[in-house]
This record gives C-alpha cells, structure tokens and sequence, in this order.
C-alpha cells in the first residue's frame, strides 16, 4: 500500500483502490466519507480530524458493516493521516457504540468498550470532544441522504449530551437542527 498521500483527491482515490465505492446508506460508503469529511470542515475544524472523518470506516464502523482494511494495517493508515488522526479512527471504528454513547454527557468517567478486542478501559479524554465531532458528523450526513432527513429521539439526545463537548460551530448547527426536529 502506498502511504504517503497529500491531498485529498490522493486520499479518496487511496479509499477507492480499498473498496470504498460499496454501498452504503443512500450511496456509496466514498460519498458517505467525503460527506462527513465536508462537514467537519465546514465547522473550521482541525485538518487532523477533518481526516479521521474521511478514514472514518476504515475498519468498519459497525459490526454490520464491512471494513476496509484490517486493524493490523493501523500503521498504514497512520502514515496516510496522522497518528492523532488513526487513533480517532481505531476509537470510532471499534468503539461498542450501544454501549458507550450513551454515557457521553451523562457520566463523568466513561469506560470504553473495544468491541475488537473485548476489553474496557477509561475513554481517553484527549479523544472525547473530537469523537464527539465526529459521531455528530457521521450521523448528520447518514440522515441528510436519506430520503427524508429524520432523527430519531435517542441521536437527538445523543447530540444534546454531546452539545457542551463541541465546537462553537458545531453547536450552531446543532442548534438550527432542534429548532427543526425537536
């Protein structure tokens, strides 16, 4: 695998030749990638975790959905985003999220659950805001390309617990979304 990429036409085309163009909710999982990647930029985000969006289902994000590359290519992916940026990855992609999320805003000490591995820790609080971005990203770009933009009540607390562990342009958003769904 090449690793060095510089630019983000290099690093969709690198998702590509892994077999991004799979389908995905309402498209393909490379759509779905650069949807979440644009809006994390469009909040003035740091390139680093505008780049963990892109890689978000490197190794699948989701026990129902396929991976891309194994986790033993970590190292790899590293190279391609940044060791900040695949460490977000790895939390995103082998993050229990049933039961992690719901613990986000509503406890002051989050175990993680490593549904890879099968052991819980501490969350890494370093990582904390930034999954955050990240899981609100992913699913506002999931919902938006549905046919119906919909939000069930259960994402929309998730996203009111989220909301103080954001950016300020994050939380704008999030704002102009409760005054339409909730």
């Amino acid at each position: 695998m090449e690793i060095r990429k510089d630019n983000l036409e290099e690093r969709v085309a690198q998702l590509q030749s892994l077999g991004s163009e799979i389908e995905h909710i309402n498209g393909t999982l490379t759509k779905h990638l650069l949807g979440t990647y644009h809006l994390l930029k469009s909040w003035a985000l740091r390139e680093e975790l505008c780049l963990a969006g892109l890689f978000h289902a490197v190794y699948g994000s989701d026990p129902t959905r396929s991976k891309l590359l194994g986790v033993e290519k970590r190292s790899e992916v590293a190279n391609m985003i940044g060791t900040r940026a695949e460490k977000l990855v790895y939390l995103f992609c082998s993050c229990d999220k049933p039961r992690v999320l719901p613990q986000i805003g509503t406890v002051s000490a989050i175990v993680f659950f490593d549904r890879f591995t099968g052991k819980s820790s501490p969350f890494p609080a370093e990582l904390l805001n930034d999954f955050c971005e990240l899981t609100i990203a992913n699913d506002l770009d999931v919902a938006r390309n549905k046919t119906v933009e919909m939000y069930h009540d259960d994402i929309l607390t998730m996203f009111e617990n989220m909301y103080p562990l954001v950016s300020e342009n994050t939380q704008m958003e999030l704002d102009n979304l409760f005054i339409r769904f909730r």
